[in-house]
């Protein structure tokens, strides 16, 4: 199961290495989303629909026979990246860092920033051009992988009282157990903080370290993973404005998931791009637009599961007191 980090580990370009190591160091998500090299663009698969049944059966007698049901699935790769443009002269002058630098590090910042939102909030409904993200997803799996834990429509106040820390928790109990395997709870600052606070207080609070020697805080082993801001540095990608149901807008939600490359969700990528590809397009030649130099980032990128349960959202809660 490969993730970026690995990549940036097997990468022999200095431009592509050094842009991993930016998205590894802005996206916590980059660090743990196992990535799948694909064949083409599209990507067709199969999930299971319905079990077959089974029986037992009378000596001398036979099984009736029944089949199991199918659907097909498939999934298109996105293109994320970015163009970088800087005038010929911008390295003239005395710098601490060379501009074309400053300019690839904060594309790559952007990058990490629009992947972790994607990731989260991608919807075709408003970018036809990314990929669906796992609040799309969830809502198109059976309603047990759902939890809401709004009481009579109103944001159950975790911080409020111990009986909301226990009901919390037990939501997030209920949660990993019908992902069946959850390696990752997904959640914004204040869901990381707030929960943090109560496993600490509760003594259940645990610190696990993975293969690449990064620290986690963890619930039953299940790493905590705050998935960030927004590219405008101050919207989170997991709000606090959700509607818990009486259009109080005043709630939010964790995503426990399930990260593999058996049926769970993973991203893809096409084949012999091993991780996003930084490159000069003109081979250190002017733009003919302008005196200017050019680089580019194309990452053909998409997000694939085949079960129908390896993503479960708890929503209807506030992470505060009142």
């Amino acid at each position: 199961m490969l993730t970026l980090n690995d990549y940036f580990k097997q990468s022999t370009d200095p431009m592509q290495k050094g842009l991993i190591a930016d998205l590894l160091r802005y996206s916590d998500l980059m660090k743990i989303v196992p990535i799948e090299t694909v064949s083409a663009l599209r990507v067709s698969a199969t999930r299971w629909q319905t079990m077959p049944s089974a029986s037992f059966r009378k000596y001398g007698a036979g099984y009736t026979e029944s089949t199991g049901t199918v659907e097909p699935i498939t999934e298109t790769l996105a293109v994320l990246g970015g163009d970088v443009k800087v005038d010929r002269l911008a390295d003239k002058g005395t710098f601490i860092e060379d501009p074309i630098t400053t300019q690839m590090n904060m594309k790559a910042k952007a990058i990490a920033f629009k992947f972790n939102d994607t990731l989260i909030n991608g919807d075709h409904a408003t970018d036809a051009d990314a990929f669906e993200g796992l609040k799309k997803r969830v809502s198109n799996m059976p309603s047990r992988q759902v939890v809401d834990i709004a009481v009579a429509g109103d944001s159950l106040k975790v911080l409020a009282n111990e009986a909301n820390e226990q009901l919390f928790l037990d939501a997030l109990h209920k949660a990993i157990k019908r992902v069946d395997g959850a390696n990752a709870l997904l959640c914004n600052e204040d869901t990381y903080l707030g929960l943090g606070q109560v496993l600490r207080r509760l003594k259940l609070n645990t610190v696990m370290t993975d293969a690449y020697d990064h620290k986690w805080d963890a619930f039953q082993n299940v790493p905590l993973v705050d998935v960030g801001l927004k590219s405008d540095k101050s919207t989170e990608i997991i709000t606090n404005t959700e509607d818990p149901g009486d259009a109080g807008n005043d709630a939010t939600s964790l995503y426990a998931v399930r990260l593999d490359t058996d049926d769970g969700v993973r991203g893809i990528q096409l084949e012999g791009t091993n991780g996003p590809n930084v490159y000069d397009p003109l081979n250190g030649g002017e733009m003919e637009s302008g005196p200017q130099y050019l680089r580019r980032i194309d990452w053909p990128v998409g997000l694939f599961h085949k079960s129908q349960y390896v993503v479960c959202r708890i929503k209807g809660f506030k992470m505060a007191a009142a």
